[in-house]
């Protein structure tokens, strides 16, 4: 009966509730209006109900020859070997996501195990039920892997099909073992036409020799008195596969504690021997999605290193610090994001909820509201809070406040040639720009301040966080909390 609580048909028909009851949620005003009841479910839905007629349709008409289609992360476990448990729930939230997207309204689907995942089409051909589920393998590889997964390439998620009537009982359990048989032979004949295992391990890129120095001295300097050139987008070039990349940490001064309580993440980028170096903002090229996610992929991978490194350390002054990533919209909006955040569960709970920021840079001019709070909430779901950074021209504060940023901010370093400005023009600009966001009930900040006058006046001016060289040079890990009252800054 399909009543068993262990039954494959009342796991399945778990799901086809949630996406039900996920419609009502979601329309409320629809549901209303359809003379339903606000919060509940707009079908007359029963999983008992539900699981009966699935296993009506899939097991109990022998000539309709039904399948099962399970998709396994088996391959994919043995390579992340001691890291899956950290990874698992990362993971399972990832493909059941990627599902729910292919797999089709009215197709339900279930977890069978920690690596495997059973969908059924009741309703589709064969070939429909078989293209659904290669496209979930496919969008896992490149959830999982980005650029790396593709052609010639050993892939991580493979799919198989089972018959119900092989592989389920009359009374709907599962042959876990018949499922085993039909994955290693998917497994086999995948490894069979693939080339060796190396070629698909992705791993991140190493730090240089700058980023592995000792930590230094602390230390206030002065900006050069030549400005810097003016920061053009479109003349940034491409990223070349043997650019060398580094991280830095910039310490960054935050009000609410009126000290130097926060580190973030910088990337460097040389691209070859000689070459000038770039840094932030100015080693992403322009509309190069890839580019953004193997840059973003190397600063994730490696903050979080250096964060797990300082938590090993047990410095408490350290590990009381906040550190903020930044990931560009670029990656973030992408359907390969997954592959840059995943190093974030290395992190616990409690390190995340307690000190982790993340800032979304880069964001495109016409991005429209549920574009911007669905990469906002994605985000949210994986740190304390959310900076948004945007351009000096661009007002997102009153939007952002609305969708759950904490903070909006500027980088000076990203300024263009007819935004440049000496100090005091700077300041007024900054002042309105604290008023402006004050007023819509949401904080400001400001990075790569390379003077202590700017300093002083934005400490003085109200943001709520301020760092560049006017304040401290870069550092090479995050590091202890250093108390500095407002009034320091009165003299700049």
């Amino acid at each position: 009966m399909a009543g068993s609580s262990s039954s494959i048909w009342l796991r399945l028909a778990q799901s086809l509730r949630s996406i039900w009851d996920e419609d009502a949620d979601i329309h409320p005003a629809e549901s209303a209006k359809a003379g339903h009841h606000v919060g509940k479910p707009k079908h007359d839905f029963s999983v008992q109900s539900a699981a009966d007629r699935l296993q009506e349709m899939l097991q109990r008409n022998p000539g309709l020859k039904a399948k099962l289609h399970v998709v396994s992360l088996a391959e994919f476990r043995d390579w992340v070997g001691e890291k899956w448990p950290r990874l698992a729930g990362k993971v399972a939230l990832i493909v059941e996501q990627v599902i729910r997207r292919h797999a089709g309204s009215g197709n339900p689907f279930c977890q069978d195990g920690e690596d495997r995942w059973i969908i059924a089409f009741p309703e589709l051909s064969p070939e429909e039920a078989r293209q659904r589920t290669l496209a979930v393998v496919e969008d896992l590889g490149r959830h999982l892997f980005g650029e790396q997964s593709g052609e010639g390439q050993r892939s991580m998620a493979v799919a198989a099909e089972v018959f119900v009537t092989d592989a389920v009982s009359d009374i709907g359990e599962l042959d876990c073992d018949h499922v085993q048989a039909a994955i290693r032979e998917s497994r086999a004949f995948v490894a069979s036409g693939t080339v060796s295992d190396s070629v698909n391990q992705w791993k991140p890129m190493e730090r240089g020799e700058d980023a592995r120095r000792q930590e230094q001295v602390w230390e206030v300097i002065e900006g050069a008195p030549a400005k810097p050139l003016a920061f053009d987008p479109d003349l940034v070039a491409p990223l070349p596969p043997a650019a060398r990349l580094s991280l830095v940490w910039r310490p960054t001064w935050v009000a609410s504690g009126e000290a130097i309580s926060a580190y973030g993440a910088r990337v460097i980028r040389i691209d070859h021997e000689g070459a000038e170096a770039v840094e932030g903002c100015r080693a992403y090229p322009p509309g190069d999605v890839n580019a953004a996610l193997r840059l973003d992929r190397f600063v994730v991978s490696t903050a979080v290193r250096d964060i797990v490194a300082g938590i090993r350390g047990g410095d408490e002054r350290t590990n009381q610090a906040s550190v903020i990533i930044p990931i560009s919209w670029a990656s973030l909006s992408s359907e390969q994001r997954g592959s840059v955040v995943i190093p974030l569960s290395e992190l616990t709970q409690e390190t995340r909820s307690a000190r982790l920021a993340i800032e979304i840079f880069g964001i495109p001019d016409g991005t429209t509201t549920p574009e911007l709070e669905s990469v906002v909430s994605y985000v949210r779901s994986l740190c304390r809070e959310v900076l948004v950074r945007t351009r000096m021209s661009a007002r997102r504060s009153s939007l952002a406040a609305e969708i759950g940023v904490s903070m909006v901010g500027l980088d000076l370093s990203e300024l263009r040639p007819d935004e440049r400005m000496d100090d005091e023009c700077l300041l007024e600009t900054l002042s309105r720009v604290q008023e402006a966001t004050a007023k819509d009930g949401i904080g400001c900040y400001l990075w790569s301040a390379r003077h202590r006058k700017v300093v002083g006046g934005v400490v003085q001016g109200g943001f709520e966080m301020v760092n560049g060289p006017g304040l401290m040079k870069d550092i090479g890990r995050p590091a202890i909390v250093m108390p500095a009252p407002r009034a320091r800054f009165v003299a700049a």
